[in-house]
């Protein structure tokens, strides 16, 4: 029985079999070939610095296409962020520091299939090293541009900071310094480097020397945290208009041990306030003159210093200071000797009602100091002497110079720079107990000697440390302030100072905004480009 029903099986299948081998395929398939892409060479794995070129000329054939460039389309992502829509890539690394997933897509036009190559790219830090820094406006913000100085070939980044982060720097920037020594070791690791310091509407801000990061700013929550004052001041006047350091100490012992010490000193429209670093501790803080009669101008400057010298394996890389401060209150029109806390007159018989002082320096003469005053539409330079058991105040009419003139001391000659909006002057700082005004015959340059026409402005200088060079910031935004429109009018200028005439060194052009400042942005600290401690 159950071979029966094999059977009947067996011939069960031969009959559908059958019926299938006399069915007819009637349909009408239109089969199309796929291009297939092969990438050729592609790379796995990138590591570069932020504000690199990260170029990218991929090699790939479709088997249909072979290499004919015109048939897809291209897409290439960071992480999720489409940053190229070309066949090759030539791009500036803007984004911050980290890890990302690089992605190159390619489109078949005609069928939209697509072809996928990755790599990993880790971003570096490139503003840890020697740079120009600057920050300016456009369309009212302020921004920073920067150019490393440790590679050759480099091009500036310029305003990249609000492309990157949610919320702009900063409004109405009034300064741009720097500093140094930013507390001990652990304390770095849980705040961050702060060396890099602004002035703006939005209080005094501090960003991270190393990757130009916000680290936070100086104001009352920072006063509270680290301050040790009782009972604990009023704040809410606090308005920092003014900020200089000094380093006190920096200094490699025999052990191997670098001892590093800065004072930063804070004009505030409530008072001063002196914050003390270290590499052994936290910030101590210092908060002189709350609620006083004085009214400081936003300066401030040590009175004298001199070189310490080395001791056996000690090396000194710092300055020997008199701790004494140089400042000039506005409600009596006088220069004082501040010290924490302790104000004395230089000469009372020297008044300067309505003035405002905007620049001082101690100068190649220990306690033999300069500044700059201003009343709006007079200025004058003023010279003093410590060393005098009596000191006088001497002033002379500058003309030439304005509340706008940024100046720099040479160390070991009696000169100073100072800028004009056209020009740049080199004076002769005795010339001042002489009576003897900047003249046209101390200009040692003119923004045409460049190219310029009339229209162009300095907007500010820096000089190097070694003396040798300077930047000088030019603006050809005309009279606007705020930077509006797209392209970019400020340029950077790096100048020579070598010789009988300056001479032009680099030129950077449309590298940032209106209202520029500039420094050199420096790795570590030194004395000058010859002396290191590091």
């Amino acid at each position: 029985m159950r071979d029966m029903k094999r059977i009947h099986l067996f011939f069960a299948v031969l009959f559908l079999l059958g019926l299938s081998g006399c069915y007819e395929d009637k349909g009408n398939y239109d089969f199309t070939s796929i291009n297939e892409v092969a990438f050729d060479e592609f790379p796995k794995n990138l590591e570069l610095d932020q504000f690199d070129q990260l170029v990218i000329n991929p090699s790939f054939t479709g088997s249909l296409y072979d290499k004919d460039e015109s048939k897809y389309e291209y897409e290439w992502r960071m992480n999720s962020k489409v940053i190229a829509n070309t066949r090759d890539l030539d791009y500036q690394i803007q984004e911050s520091l980290g890890s990302y997933t690089l992605r190159y897509t390619i489109t078949d036009k005609e069928n939209q299939t697509k072809a996928f190559a990755t790599a990993q790219l880790l971003i570096n830090s490139s503003t840890s090293s020697d740079g120009i820094l600057v920050v300016s406006n456009q369309y009212g913000k302020a921004d920073f541009s920067y150019l490393r100085l440790d590679k050759e070939g480099v091009s500036f980044a310029p305003m990249f900071y609000n492309r990157t982060h949610d919320e702009p720097l900063a409004t109405n920037v009034t300064q741009l310094t720097q500093t140094f020594v930013d507390g001990y070791p652990s304390y770095v690791t849980k705040y961050g480097g702060q060396g890099i310091k602004l002035i703006a509407d939005e209080g005094l801000l501090r960003f991270s020397n190393v990757d130009l990061e916000p680290a936070g700013k100086i104001d009352e929550q920072f006063f509270l945290e680290f301050g040790s004052l009782y009972p604990i001041p009023d704040y809410s006047q606090y308005k920092p208009t003014y900020l200089a350091s000094f380093i006190s100490q920096w200094r490699r012992t025999p052990y191997g041990s670098i001892m590093n010490n800065e004072y930063t000193y804070i004009i505030s429209e409530d008072g001063t306030y002196i914050i003390s670093y270290s590499r052994n501790g936290a910030p101590s803080i210092y908060s002189y003159l709350k609620d006083s009669d004085y009214r400081l101008s936003p300066m401030s400057f040590e009175t004298g210093r001199s070189i310490p010298a080395n001791y056996n394996n000690n090396v000194y890389a710092s300055w020997s200071g008199t701790s004494r401060r140089g400042v000039f209150d506005e409600n009596t029109g006088q220069f004082f000797v501040y010290y924490f806390g302790d104000m004395k007159a230089v000469d009372a018989t020297q008044v300067f009602p309505g003035y405002k002082a905007f620049y001082g320096e101690d100068t190649y003469q220990s306690l033999l100091c300069f500044s700059a005053i201003s009343n709006g539409s007079n200025s004058k330079l003023c010279s003093f002497d410590l060393n005098q058991e009596i000191p006088k105040v001497a002033s002379v009419d500058a003309s030439l110079v304005s509340a706008k003139s940024r100046f720099f001391m040479l160390r070991n000659l009696p000169y100073v720079y100072f800028n004009t909006a056209k020009g740049l002057y080199k004076y002769n700082i005795l010339n001042v107990a002489s009576g003897i005004a900047p003249a046209g015959s101390d200009q040692i340059l003119s923004l045409q000697d460049f190219g310029y026409d009339a229209s162009a402005t300095i907007t500010d200088i820096s000089l190097h440390r070694g003396e040798k060079k300077m930047l000088v910031s030019v603006s050809r935004y005309n009279t606007d302030e705020d930077g509006n429109g797209s392209e970019l009018k400020g340029d950077i200028l790096e100048i020579n100072l070598e010789g009988t005439a300056p001479k032009l060194i680099n030129k950077w052009v449309g590298v940032c905004g209106a209202k520029a400042l500039v420094i050199y942005k420096y790795r570590t600290f030194a004395r000058n480009d010859e002396e290191y401690v590091d």
